[in-house]
Formats: structure tokens, C-alpha cells, sequence
């Protein structure tokens, strides 16, 4: 079962060749939605997108899957799963 990952406001992820970080969560707990910048370094590919629980997301050769969204200023954060390249996990990615 892969790591699950919390990423607060204000901060990043970081793991080999992944970086996410959150950019805006949605103020409105009825409609909690996230917008990310994702980034693959050794892919040299990535975008801004806004994601919702349960989502799939590609990020070059990353998959990351949406597990959670909590909407709010100071304490939105989001939690996701990661879909290693071949060859990489969540061990080996640190």
C-alpha cells in the first residue's frame, strides 16, 4: 500500500525528482478543492492544477492520487498518494 503524504499550506514536497506544492485550497467546506504546482525535475515538466479528492494527476512520471482536501486559509492541506517511474518508491525517492 503506498505512503500516504500531508501537505500543509505554505509548504513543499519533496521527493528525488517530485515537487508539489499548494498554491491556493478553496474557503468553502462544501466544495473543498486544491490548486497545486506539480513539478517533475528530471522530466523537466509541470503545471499549476486545481484538484479535487480522488483525482489522478499525472506529473511526468509521477501519478499523484488525491486522497484528501481540506479547504480553509490557515489549515487547508491536502493528502495524497504517489505512483513511483520504475525502479523508484517512497524509500527510495528520499
Amino acid at each position: 500500500m503506498p505512503h500516504t503524504y500531508r501537505l500543509g499550506r505554505r509548504a513543499q514536497f519533496r521527493r528525488g525528482d517530485l515537487v508539489v506544492g499548494i498554491v491556493r485550497t478553496s474557503v468553502d467546506p462544501d466544495d473543498p478543492w486544491a490548486r497545486l504546482n506539480l513539478l517533475d525535475e528530471g522530466a523537466r515538466t509541470g503545471d499549476v492544477v486545481e484538484v479535487r479528492v480522488g483525482d489522478e494527476v499525472p506529473v511526468g512520471r509521477h501519478v499523484l492520487t488525491l486522497v484528501e482536501v481540506v479547504p480553509g486559509t490557515r489549515d487547508g492541506h491536502v493528502a495524497f498518494t504517489v505512483a513511483w517511474p520504475e525502479g523508484e518508491n517512497d524509500a527510495s525517492a528520499e
